[in-house]
């Protein structure tokens, strides 16, 4: 069969040759991360610069130590001591971690990979610690936050699409199988989504353009139930009101309509004082709240007249202030900028620190992990707690601000230069020649001078100094020395200089501003100049500008940007330019340009930065680029202007703490390329890999979508979608006899082929296709199925999963890529590919099979069969089932239905055991049965509102597993 193949194959098909370019690192490998032990406590530090000579990485920041990382979320154990390897390993930082009530975590965050594989923004890690691959998301933007509900699991953040289909600030996923649901498709924020809460009745989100909405969906059509504008930084939704927090001392908490999003007579009781802010603004602003036992928590930054600070909580349903008052640190801090219920604890979370409080007393209890960072995210593990956040493991190699690293072995180097004022006084820029280092700390104008040190790359000696009296805004190493830009002390007026690197002579230019320069570069004989300024010697420049380098006379460069401000940019005789614009050098462009050298007028190069921006004001514009080593143009762009990227003259990219987005773009087309790093305090793209604070990641070619195959006979056609990818050098088409193998025919095409034909003989196959990258490979599309024979042979059932719950055992599917069976047989055996045990016949309609089994292993696989006979078997899916250890619970009792409309309320009594285990909701189309679903209730709740379609419903209520004794069952009818 695979000769026959592969000689029809090649009657339709001519080889061509294309060029292999550069490898990459094949598995990611870990960077030191900072870590600052000053004022005689512990935390989390940063990177400021970076740059790189050969294969040395120096780091420069606020840091008094580099220490090994552990990832993005650890467990620690009730004590706070880490319990190590219990968690994958994630790259980046984590924001959320949510129960998935089968044992396991949904977790979203800014990591690039788990456990080494390209996995970014959103993973499924199972209850055996391991990711599961179905759940597989691919965003072009961060996602902030995630929930589980109503048989989905619902995403917000910054993207506009998920694995290649439009959704705008909202998506949801179907809880079994992993697939992206059709629910909310048309639902357009006009901007990213922040926050996100759930009832029984709808889904409610808040974010979009300034100053905010609040949006509700209805939670089983996805139809956007009510649109009310408004800043809103924290929801809880139950099916009686949504609680919200914001802004503004005088009404920062209150309650709408569930359905209509209109205000409702709810009051908390609590009255807010004016907190005067730094910048004469109402500083009071609820960040968190939480719906616990019958309480509404609230948290953020503010003073009642009663004397409560920053936390406390009141009822949910009276809105009564309630005695529960814990010790605060005060009306300036933000201790619950994040709120957690972890079993008798009430958790806030303080930019990374825990305050832990008796839910009954409000005593501190202590609790202090043994990590170092951010904590951002908390959920409960058999061994203690989930912690997630930008984590790092405590103690590290002494180093005051500066250090190097090996970029073969990734160990901290020995080089430890003694810089003066690190790492109190920290360097904010490193730059080189390629020989010596040069470091750059800003100054104040309070009175502290700037420095320019020349430090000795190999022995760290510091070799040259030399102090400004002012305030260093920008540095810039060229092939003529360093130029410099410094903002003279109590003053608006800024100079130019130049540093020549041999004798460290410095040299001012007769150049002055009625402003000062963001950004400066050089390029041949003339320095470009970005910033604030209007004039520049007394000629008329707003914004930007050039100057021979040697006299300091302005050039007739003049892009005229609408705005101040921004970045400028040089490399092999073009320059760039980024900033708040919407039009500079003549033309619309918003946000980034290439301008003629000479005149400064814009040219055709304009990238796609207003799809980025949309939604967003002028002062969301890019803030800062730089030209990698790769050749390709990397920028800071979104609503956080403080971001900031440091050049590496063309070796690398480094970065501080990025809190923006941060895009590549082809300096030669100007097309967004298919890059999305969004982890905080990303360093540098090195030629190999992307360097990250946590990792030093593959640069993996992008996968091909959308495999399709058409048949006619013998005659087989494969067509399939290919992403932008520069790295890719080819595309292999692989065909196998069981789903995920390619035992019968694999096939490198040239890197844009994007079609496909053949002839094949009688058989049933499995096909995919891959992306190449000299010897490195993409993932796979999904398999395909297909069956040459017989006109009505079928082909076979796809990606086929299994889920358990206690004894529950629940199978999916996907249809045939080609046919429409009229049924399939689910089989079980006691070894692979055997079918010993159980025969299941199913409809062919169905897509997923809920079944009790026995305790015991199986080994499982579904046919697709008609009366021509039986498919090829699917992709062999293991269970192995063990005796549940919460099934012995007792449940709910007097489990009683109400019909109003569509809108099913339903109401029981706690077990008689007294045990306050959360009850799971369990839907049937007949008695006894749970096909339709099953949900988890609210924590301590005795009743619950859902809205349903039209039919005849079985409901009963069970905790643990589905084998325990269950509640009484109920039929419900709605009309």
């Amino acid at each position: 069969m695979r000769a026959a193949f592969r000689f029809g194959v090649l009657l339709v098909m001519v080889l061509t040759i294309t060029p292999v370019s550069a490898q990459y690192a094949e598995l990611p490998r870990p960077l030191p991360a900072p870590v600052s032990t000053a004022f005689g406590y512990t935390s989390a530090g940063w990177f400021t610069a970076a740059t790189q000579i050969g294969r040395r990485l120096f780091v420069a920041g606020a840091f008094t130590k580099l220490a090994t990382p552990t990832g993005g979320a650890v467990v620690v154990d009730f004590a706070g001591r880490y319990v190590p390897g219990a968690f994958p390993h994630f790259a980046g930082t984590v924001h959320q971690i949510v129960g998935d009530s089968l044992g396991g975590w949904l977790v979203v965050g800014d990591f690039v990979s788990v456990n080494g594989r390209s996995i970014a923004g959103f993973a499924r890690v199972a209850p055996d610690r391991t990711v599961d691959e179905r759940y597989r998301v691919v965003a072009d933007g961060p996602i902030r936050k995630v929930a589980l509900a109503h048989g989905r699991i619902y995403l917000v953040g910054d993207f506009t699409s998920i694995n290649g289909a439009a959704r705008r600030g909202l998506g949801a996923l179907d809880a079994v199988s992993g697939g992206l649901s059709a629910w909310g498709a048309g639902f357009d924020p006009r901007g990213g989504v922040r926050e996100l809460s759930f009832s029984s009745i709808g889904v409610y989100v808040a974010g979009g353009p300034d100053p905010g909405h609040l949006w509700g969906l209805d939670a089983a059509t996805g139809r956007v139930l009510f649109d009310r504008p408004g800043y809103v930084s924290a929801v809880a939704a139950s099916s009686a009101r949504i609680y919200l927090g914001g802004t503004g001392y005088q009404r920062p908490l209150w309650a709408v309509d569930p359905v209509t999003g209109a205000d409702t007579a709810w009051e908390s009781g609590l009255t807010f004082e004016y907190i005067p802010a730094t910048y004469g603004w109402d500083a009071t602003q609820l960040t968190a709240l939480l719906l616990d036992g019958g309480r509404l928590y609230v948290g953020g930054r503010f003073r009642t007249s009663d004397g409560r600070y920053s936390l406390t909580a009141v009822e949910a349903g009276g809105g009564r202030p309630i005695g529960w008052w814990p010790a605060s640190p005060g009306p300036g801090a933000v201790p619950a900028a994040r709120l957690f219920r972890i079993g008798p604890a009430l958790v806030a979370s303080l930019a990374g620190t825990l305050l832990t409080f008796d839910v009954a007393t409000a005593a501190t209890i202590p609790f202090v992990p043994e990590v170092v960072g951010g904590v951002e995210a908390m959920a409960p593990a058999p061994e203690g707690i989930v912690v997630g956040g930008a984590i790092t493991a405590s103690g590290g190699v002494d180093r005051a601000g500066l250090g190097s690293v090996d970029l073969d072995t990734y160990a901290v180097e020995p080089w430890a230069p003694a810089v003066p004022g690190a790492p109190f006084d920290p360097i904010v820029e490193l730059a080189t020649d390629g020989t010596w280092l040069f470091a750059r700390t800003e100054g104040t104008l309070g009175g502290s001078d700037a420095r320019l040190i020349k430090i000795d790359a190999v022995t760290g000696a510091v070799v040259a100094e030399r102090a400004f009296p002012s305030v260093l805004t920008r540095m810039r190493v060229t092939g003529g020395g360093i130029v410099v830009s410094s903002l003279a002390r109590n003053t608006s007026v800024a100079e130019l200089g130049l540093l020549t690197i041999a004798d460290w002579s410095y040299l001012a230019l007769p150049v002055t501003l009625d402003g000062w320069a963001t950004s400066l570069d050089m390029g041949g004989d003339s320095i470009y100049l970005a910033g604030r300024f209007t004039t520049v010697n007394g000629q008329s420049r707003p914004g930007m500008a050039a100057v021979d380098r040697l006299t300091g006379a302005v050039l007739p460069w003049r892009p005229a940007p609408d705005t101040g401000g921004g970045t400028v940019r040089t490399s092999g005789g073009r320059v760039w330019v980024a900033g708040d614009f919407r039009r500079v050098g003549g033309q619309r462009r918003r946000g980034l340009a290439e301008l003629d050298p000479s005149t400064g007028q814009a040219l055709s190069w304009n990238p796609d930065v207003a799809g980025v921006l949309s939604g967003t004001s002028l002062l969301h514009g890019v803030h800062a680029i730089e030209i990698g080593a790769d050749g390709n143009l990397y920028a800071a762009a979104g609503p956080f202007p403080y971001s900031s990227l440091y050049g590496l003259q063309d070796r690398a990219v480094a970065a501080g703490q990025l809190t923006a987005r941060t895009l590549a773009y082809s300096t030669t087309t100007g097309r967004r390329l298919p890059w999305r790093p969004t982890v905080a305090g990303m360093i540098a793209v090195l030629p190999d890999c992307l360097l990250t604070t946590l990792d030093c990641l593959p640069r993996a070619v992008a996968a091909p979508t959308d495999l399709r195959v058409v048949q006619a006979a013998a005659s087989i056609s494969f067509t399939w979608t290919l992403p932008v990818s520069p790295a890719r050098t080819g595309v292999r088409l692989e065909v196998g006899s069981v789903e995920g193998r390619a035992d019968l025919f694999s096939l490198d095409l040239p890197a844009g082929q994007q079609s496909f034909a053949a002839s094949a003989p009688r058989g049933r196959y499995f096909a995919r296709v891959r992306a190449l990258a000299g010897a490195a490979t993409s993932l796979t599309t999904p398999d395909v199925s297909f069956a040459v024979g017989p006109p009505d042979v079928p082909a076979a059932p796809l990606d086929v999963s299994v889920v358990a719950d206690g004894l529950r055992v629940t199978f999916a599917w996907q249809p045939p890529s080609t046919g429409a069976p009229p049924r399939y047989e689910l089989e079980a055996g006691t070894a692979e590919g055997r079918r010993d045990i159980a025969v299941l016949p199913v409809g062919g309609a169905a897509t997923f099979l809920s079944v009790i089994a026995p305790v015991g292993r199986y080994w499982t696989r579904l046919v697709a069969v008609n009366d021509a006979g039986r498919s090829a078997a699917s992709n062999e899916a293991f269970i192995d089932l063990v005796p549940s250890q919460t099934c012995g619970t007792s449940p709910p009792q007097n489990l009683t239905a109400t019909v109003s409309g569509r809108i099913v309320t339903l109401r029981w009594q706690p077990p008689a055991d007294g045990s306050d285990d959360v009850p799971r909701i369990v839907v049937g189309s007949a008695p006894g049965l749970s096909d339709i679903g099953s949900l988890d209730a609210p924590p301590y709740a005795t009743a619950f509102s859902v809205a349903a379609p039209p039919g005849t419903y079985y409901v009963r209520l069970v905790v643990g597993c589905f084998t325990t004794a269950s509640s009484n069952e109920v039929r419900v009818v709605v009309p």
